[in-house]
């Protein structure tokens, strides 16, 4: 963890450093207006800092006093779209297009970005994301580390089928998202999210999962309380299988804000409420039924054009029929997400590494007589790995997750720890 802090705070002195960069040569751009290299340079700094108001206002002084200059059309462009300003974007990319001298990577840049802004200027805007691939893990079937289990607070050995085995499941993930604009002067937007998931394992075949969940509800601009910030308010409901056969279903409401600090850097309070309602299958599961209330707080700092911070935690409190499936539970965690020209001319998508912590802390409210009836149930539970996304066209891609998870617990039953890989084809629209 020390590791991965001081990891985080190396763009920060990074950031400070670039800052007094890009002042030093906004001065030397100011005394020598017509020197070209120290305009671009000034850009190159100002973009990769987020910058991007500065930097188009030194490209268009660089095109009022020379229009033929295409580049500068396309980064016009590329820097309007990063902004939101989908019109303008057009407006340049167009112009470039138009221009003779268009270098045919640069045009293929262009014709990548072009159907995403004519998207972001419809009412109605669709996208969505879907994954297939493999999952390999080393203890597919959740068991215990040690090999053994409290059952009526006896110590039982498993037997050998029912030991820490590895696992290779083919899985398939899929993401929709509609925004349709309500109020296109105010900015407010109904907000439609879908995703769904299968698993289908080689050797465990009773921990097939499938599952989905839905929201719907308006984003309402707060702009004229906060600049930029908005609100949503929602109901979601999902349903989750396990072994062809429905596990659980439910259903709630939520809220959540979007609150700006100026242009990179965004937090996220939320709240939300769900009915839980588990099956009878096994019959134990149906007590956990009850309703679960989550507290969570996010933020995302965009660190500079390449690099992107995310983190949340969330308190969330469980309701059950029995005290002893009731829990509270906290969680944090952070991603640092970097993005890199890939190493082929030809993919006009940059490619990026996500590594990522997570910890979760879950207590249970009592004992569980069938397991130990002197021992309440209290999991610490840390995540790490990384995700890495190769996009080779405007379309598809391949993606691949590694990840460690270990599990401490008071209940010799749940000490476990498990590694993956996930990797596969992706696609998005």
């Amino acid at each position: 963890m020390l590791a991965f802090a001081a990891f985080l705070m190396q763009p920060h002195t990074a950031f400070a450093q670039d800052a007094a960069q890009q002042q030093a040569l906004f001065q030397r751009m100011v005394q020598q207006p017509t020197n070209y290299d120290v305009t671009f340079e000034f850009v190159r700094v100002a973009t990769a800092r987020g910058d991007y108001e500065a930097a188009i206002g030194a490209l268009e002084r660089l095109l009022f006093y020379n229009p033929r200059l295409t580049q500068v059309k396309y980064e016009l462009g590329a820097l309007y779209f990063r902004l939101g300003s989908y019109e303008m974007a057009k407006r340049y990319f167009n112009e470039a297009l138009a221009s003779p001298d268009l270098a045919p990577q640069t045009r293929a840049r262009i014709e990548a970005y072009m159907p995403d802004a004519d998207k972001q200027l419809q009412n109605s805007r669709w996208s969505g994301f879907a994954q297939t691939g493999i999952r390999s893990q080393s203890n597919a079937n959740y068991s215990p580390a040690s090999g053994a289990i409290l059952f009526n607070g006896n110590p039982l050995t498993l037997l050998p089928n029912a030991q820490k085995k590895s696992d290779v499941n083919w899985f398939g993930l899929a993401g929709i998202s509609n925004d349709y604009d309500l109020d296109v002067q105010r900015g407010d937007v109904l907000e439609t999210r879908f995703v769904g998931y299968l698993t289908q394992q080689s050797r465990f075949s009773e921990l097939n999962v499938g599952l989905f969940d839905a929201s719907i509800g308006p984003r309402l601009s707060l702009s004229n309380i906060w600049q930029g910030a908005s609100i949503k308010p929602y109901v979601i409901g999902g349903n989750t299988w396990l072994d062809n056969t429905s596990y659980m279903s439910s259903v709630g409401a939520g809220v959540d804000l979007k609150l700006p600090f100026g242009s990179r850097f965004t937090v996220g309070p939320a709240f939300e409420w769900r009915h839980n309602d588990f099956n009878s299958i096994p019959i134990a599961s149906s007590f956990n039924t009850g309703d679960s209330y989550t507290f969570a707080l996010g933020s995302a700092w965009q660190i500079s054009q390449n690099l992107r911070l995310e983190n949340r935690g969330f308190y969330r409190r469980g309701d059950a029929q029995f005290t002893y499936n009731a829990f509270d539970q906290w969680a944090v965690e952070a991603a640092l997400t970097y993005e890199y020209a890939p190493p082929f001319t030809n993919i006009v998508r940059n490619w990026s590494i996500s590594p990522f912590v997570r910890l979760l802390d879950t207590k249970f409210g009592a004992p569980n007589p069938t397991i130990d009836p002197t021992t309440t149930q209290h999991d610490t539970m840390w995540s790490t790995g990384a995700i890495f996304n190769f996009p080779i066209n405007r379309w598809l891609g391949v993606s691949t997750t590694v990840q460690y998870d270990h599990t401490d617990s008071t209940i010799q039953n749940y000490r476990l720890n498990n590694f993956s890989v996930i990797v596969g084809p992706t696609a998005r629209f």
